[in-house]
Order: structure tokens, then sequence, then C-alpha cells
């Protein structure tokens, strides 16, 4: 099949004059994989490995984040594929693993069924075989995040030249929470009213179905060749070494976006409130809303006075969760973490891909959202210990002080870099 050719410059005649019009094709692929991310999240860990099988809240919650994992390890090598081969071929695969992940799923829920009574299996060393499965099938599907998101805005950011990076990166996010939050709805719903029984198995089937059809939808859509290089494969580390002052940005506010996605449920249990679902839906319809809204704001002032506005807005959330002590305030403050990660993630990525040719956006991209991945798995034992030894008002101070050193941070090291380069 034929590949488009599009060197995406800014003064390419073939740039649309619309570029969200343009990402939204591709960009379809990464709410396809959002929305299965999101299916079994509200089923996994509560319905199936704590009622289920029988294992306690700590094993159910590393069953949900050992996506991250697996987000990690394969993103460590998605960017150079992307670059070598084309973002199609990488997004292949990125289908593939999701698929195979979702028939991992069926497979852990039917276990139970089989060697269980009543659909319950809390005994016995079956029961730790379909953990396993499991846990396998969330490696998978980080392996799929990772490919699929990589590839997407990869392939986007081509479709429409370095110009408009800004609306390749901002989609993504666009549609990754708007699956998320389509997913946690299909799942439980699946999950508490289809098959009750057993239900993590439409869950898998769902998923299945999805990954099939996005690797035949993909299959009619004509991709892009890889670019020539100027020289040898960009490293990993060297890719690290000059995002490193964008990546350090996102870093710090992923402490604020993690805190709040790993920990509001457990805040809201311990205040007795019961409109934790309100509030994410709060959380999802801001980030969406600002992402939609204001990402032009990246192109008109630049990704650096962005970012350090996003910063300094995480902080006040942070110094909200701090100090406001009701329900309100924590609504507040869990809309203005959306408002400030929102913005943040694409205004940083805007400048780090910048820092070589088109031809290593990839592995620039790849090297970004690697702080972000690590910042958010270290959130959890981070956070925990520092609220377990103190309070949830030091905790939330604690991150609203890394959020706003992200602000320094990125500006201090960026100014090194420069420097290192005039001098070199």
């Amino acid at each position: 099949m034929p590949e488009e050719s599009i060197v995406g410059t800014a003064a390419d005649p073939k740039l649309p004059t619309n570029p969200t019009l343009r990402v939204l094709p591709v960009v379809l692929f990464n709410l396809l994989i959002y929305f299965v991310i999101g299916l079994p999240n509200a089923v996994m860990s509560g319905m199936f490995v704590v009622n289920t099988l029988g294992f306690d809240t700590g094993v159910a919650g590393t069953t949900i984040t050992l996506q991250y994992l697996g987000t990690f390890a394969t993103r460590l090598v998605a960017g150079q594929l992307v670059d070598k081969y084309g973002p199609k071929k990488i997004l292949t695969w990125g289908l593939i693993a999701c698929v195979i992940s979702g028939l991992l799923v069926c497979l852990a829920a039917i276990i139970p069924t089989i060697f269980g009574t009543d659909g319950k299996l809390t005994h016995g060393t079956w029961r730790y075989v379909a953990l396993g499965i499991a846990l396998l099938s969330r490696l998978f599907i980080g392996w799929a995040e990772s490919w699929t998101a990589t590839s997407v805005t990869t392939w986007n950011m081509r479709r429409v030249g370095l110009a408009h990076t800004s609306v390749a990166i901002s989609w993504n996010g666009v549609t990754s929470y708007g699956g998320i939050a389509l997913g946690v709805t299909v799942g439980e719903f699946l999950g508490a009213k289809v098959m009750p029984q057993c239900s993590l198995l439409p869950v898998g089937m769902l998923a299945v179905a999805i990954g099939v059809g996005a690797l035949i939808l993909l299959s009619f859509y004509v991709g892009v060749k890889p670019l020539d290089r100027k020289g040898a494969p960009m490293s990993f580390l060297t890719a690290v070494r000059k995002v490193l002052p964008y990546g350090s940005g996102l870093a710090a506010g992923s402490f604020g976006f993690g805190t709040v996605n790993g920990f509001l449920s457990l805040y809201y249990e311990s205040n007795h409130w019961y409109d934790i679902g309100l509030t994410f839906i709060i959380f999802a319809a801001v980030f969406i809303g600002v992402r939609i809204l204001f990402s032009n704001q990246i192109d008109i002032r630049g990704g650096m006075p962005v970012a350090a506005v996003s910063l300094l807005t995480e902080t006040i959330a942070m110094g909200l969760f701090s100090f406001g002590h009701s329900e309100v305030s924590a609504m507040v403050a869990t809309g203005l973490t959306a408002a400030g990660f929102s913005l943040l993630f694409p205004a940083l990525g805007t400048e780090a891909v910048k820092t070589d040719g088109p031809e290593y956006s990839g592995i620039l991209l790849a090297a970004y959202s690697i702080f972000t991945d690590l910042t958010i798995f270290l959130v959890g034992p981070c956070m925990g210990y520092i609220k377990d030894h103190s309070s949830w008002s030091v905790m939330f101070a604690v991150v609203g002080v890394l959020c706003f050193s992200g602000i320094f941070l990125s500006y201090g090291l960026k100014a090194l870099s420069n420097k290192q380069i005039r001098q070199g």
C-alpha cells in the first residue's frame, strides 16, 4: 500500500488549513485503546481480584497500576521503532498487544467459573493462576498503550507539521481521558448488569472485539514514510538528555496528577464523603475542556510560559487540598489539578520534540513521556509513605512544593542546556 510522504515543515503546502480535522482520523485509534484501558478498571480490582479471587486491596491496587510498568518498559523502544519503521507498523503491533490483553482477560475470567464455586475461587492454586494471567494482561495493555500513543502522536505530528505539534499532542490527551471515562462506564455496566457472575468475561470479549476491529480499520489507512536520518539512530539516553529540561517539569506536575488519581478515592473515604464519582467527572470534564479550548495558547505564547502557569495552577490545587477541609474545596482542587495538568504535557512536549530534527520525533516523544510514566509509578509508594507517617495535609503540601519546584527546574535546566550548546 502506498505511503504519504508529508515532511511536516511549517511551510509545506500540503499541510491542512484545519489541523484538528487532520488529526482526528488517526487519533481515533488512541480513543479506542484508552477505551479498552478503561474497561476493566471498574471490574478487575474490586469485583474480580477482591470478591472473586479473595485477595486484599493491596493486591487489587497493584493489579491495576502494573499497567504503568508495562507502559514504561515498552516505551523505551517505541520511539526508536516508530522512527525506523514508521508509525503505522508500530501502531499495528500495539493493537495486536491490545487483542492479546483482551484474550488474557477472558482466560483469567473463565478460570473461577471452571475451578471455583458459584463463580468464586478464594482458595487453592488456581486462584493464583487466574491472578497471574490477569497481571500479564495488564502488562500487555501497558504495551498497547505506549506503542499506540507514541505511534498516533508521531503520525499526527507528521500529518499537521511542526507548527501544529501542540494540536497533535493535545488531541491525544483528549481521547485518552475521554476514552478511559467511557471505558470505565461501559465496563461497570457489563460487569454489574450483563454477567455479574463472571463480571470480567464480557469486558475481555469487548476488548478483543475492539482490538480486532481497529486492526481491520487500520488496514485501510495510508501510512507515512519514515524520514531519512542525518546520521546514526539516536540512543534513548541521548534523547532523555535532550528532553531533560522539559521532562523534569512534566515529572513535577505528574506528582500532582498522580496523587489525585491514586489517592482521591481514599481521601474521600477517610472523610466519609460520597460524591467521588462526581469529582472524577469534574476532573475529566475540566481536563478535556481546557485541552480543547486553550491548547492554542501553546502556539501563541510558547510552551514554557504555558507550562509555568500550569504548574502554578497545580500548586494552588495542592494548597487547597492541604488547607481546605471540605468536599467542595476538594472538588475545586480536583478541577484545578485537571486544568493545570491538561496543558502541561503538550506545552512541554511541544518544546521537547523540537530539540532535534523531525526524523527523531518518535524517540524524543517517548523519552519525554517516560518522565510521567515513572513519576506516576512512584507516586503510590512515596506519597503513601508520607501519608502513613504524617497526614493528608502534609502529603498534599509536599506534592504542592514538588509542583512549584518544576517551574524553576525546567527553566534552570533549559538555561544550562542553552549555555552548553553555546559553549560547544
